[in-house]
C-alpha cells in the first residue's frame, strides 16, 4: 500500500523550514506527499503556541480532522506537542502520535513517524537512511539556532523549544554550500533570535561573512533579531557584505518605558531609537520590520500612545501587530490580564490603520524607481521578484528571465502591497 502524506503547517518561518525537512525526510522512506488533504493516509500538524489565536486554529483542525479523516494516520508536532501534550490527549482520542521536538531534529521525528505507520505490518521501509534533499528551490531557508534564552515575560519560546542553542557552524556552511549548488541563490537564516548565534566562537558577523564567500550564492537575509544583539559589527557587515539584503525584522514590542520593562525586553526606547537610527546612517535603503503587542498587562492609553507616536516617527515598512494573550508558564501569566478586550481591539485597529498609511506611502514612492530584483518564481504569466529590502515586484511576462537571475527593473506601478515592472533597465 502506498503512503500519501499531508502537513498543515501553522506558525512562523521556522515551522515552514521544518515542514519542509520533514516531507522531505518522509519522502526519502517512500512516501509521497499528497498535494491535498482528502488523499492523504498520513496527516501531520505542525502547530505553534506563540499567540493563542494559533493553538485556537490548531484545536479547531484538531476537531476536525479526526472526525472527517477517521481512516487516516493524524500526528501533532510543534509547539503545542511540547506545551500542551496531555490536554490534547484527553480532548482528541483518535490522534494516533503526538511528539515533542525539543531534543528531536525532523529526521528523528520522521522515523517515529514511520514506526507508528509500519506497526503490525508487513510491508518492509525503502530506506532507513534519511538525507535532507536539498532541492533546487531558489530561496531556501536554514535554521542555524533554536531555542531563546530571553525570557521575555509574555513569550512561551524558552518553555517549549528550550534555551538557545548555536547549531554547528562547519554544518551550517555545508549546507548552505550544498543549497547553491543545487540551485539555491538566496538563503535565509532562520531563528527566534537569530543574531545571538554563537557557536565555538564563531559569531554571527562571522557567520554571515562567510557564507556570503559561497560562489554563485546571491543573497542572504536573516530573522528575526532581537535589539540587545544587533551589534556595530553586525551593523558594519550588513553594511559592507553585498550580499546582505536590507530588509531587518527588529520587533519593537512597545515603545513605553514602563511597558518594555514589564516585559522584560532588556532595552529602553532610547536604545531601540538611537540603533534605528545607527541603522539608516549606516545601510542604504534599509527597510526595517517590526512587532508590536498592544493590551499587554498595565498598558495605559498614555503607554499605548507612546507606541502609536513611536510608529509614526520611526515609520517601519510593515508591522506585525499582536493583542497580548497569556500564555503558561510565562512571568507575564502571572499579572492580571486588565485591559479589556474592547481596549485592545481598539488599539490593535489603530496601529493597523497607521501601519497602513506608512507602508502605502513607502511602496507609492517607489514608483518610477530602479530596483534590483531576483527572479524567484513564475506564476500565471508573471514574473515574481524581490528587491533587495524585501519588496515583491510583479513583471511583465513578456520578458524571457531565468529563475534565479538578478536585473534591474523600473517600478511602474502597485498592486495591493506589490510593485510592478514592465520594463528592465
Amino acid at each position: 500500500m502506498q503512503i500519501y502524506f499531508f502537513i498543515y503547517t501553522i506558525g512562523c518561518q521556522m515551522n515552514v523550514n521544518e515542514s519542509d525537512i520533514l516531507s522531505e525526510a518522509l519522502s526519502n522512506y517512500g512516501l509521497l506527499k499528497s498535494k491535498t488533504v482528502d488523499k492523504a493516509n498520513l496527516i501531520i500538524i505542525n502547530t505553534c503556541s506563540v499567540r493563542e489565536h494559533a493553538e485556537h486554529k490548531a484545536f479547531s483542525l484538531f476537531g476536525r480532522l479526526t472526525q472527517q479523516y477517521k481512516q487516516s494516520k493524524i500526528v501533532v508536532i510543534g509547539c503545542m506537542a511540547e506545551y500542551l501534550e496531555q490536554i490534547i490527549k484527553q480532548r482528541f482520542k483518535d490522534i494516533d502520535l503526538i511528539i515533542s521536538q525539543r531534543y528531536n531534529n525532523m529526521q528523528s521525528v520522521a522515523s517515529k513517524i514511520i514506526k507508528i505507520l509500519y506497526i503490525n505490518s508487513n510491508i518492509p521501509l525503502l530506506t532507513t537512511t534519511i538525507q535532507k534533499q536539498n532541492n533546487n528551490k531558489i530561496v531556501n531557508y536554514i535554521t542555524i539556532i533554536k531555542g531563546c534564552s530571553n525570557y521575555c515575560a509574555y513569550c512561551i519560546v524558552p518553555f517549549v523549544k528550550g534555551n538557545e542553542q548555536s547549531l554547528e557552524y562547519n554544518d551550517i556552511l555545508k549546507e548552505c554550500t550544498l543549497m547553491v549548488t543545487n540551485g539555491t541563490r538566496e538563503i535565509v537564516l532562520l531563528g527566534q533570535n537569530v543574531n545571538a548565534y554563537n557557536n565555538n566562537s564563531i559569531n554571527f558577523s562571522t557567520l554571515i561573512k562567510n557564507i556570503a564567500k559561497i560562489k554563485d550564492l546571491l543573497r542572504i537575509r536573516f530573522m528575526t533579531n532581537h535589539p540587545k544583539d544587533f551589534t556595530d559589527e553586525l551593523i558594519q557587515t550588513i553594511a559592507s557584505t553585498a550580499k546582505v539584503c536590507t530588509n531587518i525584522h527588529l520587533p519593537m514590542q512597545s515603545a513605553s518605558n514602563k511597558i518594555l520593562h514589564n516585559m522584560n525586553r532588556q532595552y529602553d526606547y532610547e536604545y531601540y531609537v538611537n540603533l534605528i537610527n545607527k541603522l539608516r546612517n549606516s545601510i542604504s535603503n534599509i527597510n526595517i520590520t517590526t512587532d508590536i503587542i498592544v493590551g499587554f498587562p498595565n498598558e495605559t492609553e498614555k503607554d499605548f500612545y507612546e507606541t502609536l507616536d513611536a510608529i509614526k516617527y520611526i515609520k517601519f515598512g510593515k508591522i506585525y501587530v499582536f493583542k497580548y494573550s497569556p500564555r503558561r508558564f510565562t512571568y507575564a501569566s502571572k499579572f492580571i490580564d486588565n485591559v479589556s478586550y474592547y481596549d485592545k481591539q481598539k488599539r490593535h485597529i489603530k496601529i493597523l490603520e497607521e501601519a497602513k498609511k506608512i507602508s502605502s506611502k513607502i511602496i507609492t514612492d517607489m514608483v518610477g524607481s530602479n530596483q534590483e530584483i531576483l527572479i524567484e518564481s513564475y506564476i500565471n504569466n508573471t514574473l515574481e521578484g524581490k528587491t533587495k529590502h524585501g519588496y515583491k515586484v510583479l513583471l511583465s511576462n513578456k520578458y524571457n528571465i531565468n529563475l534565479g537571475k538578478i536585473i534591474n527593473v523600473k517600478i511602474t506601478g502597485i498592486k495591493g502591497t506589490s510593485l510592478i515592472s514592465n520594463k528592465i533597465v
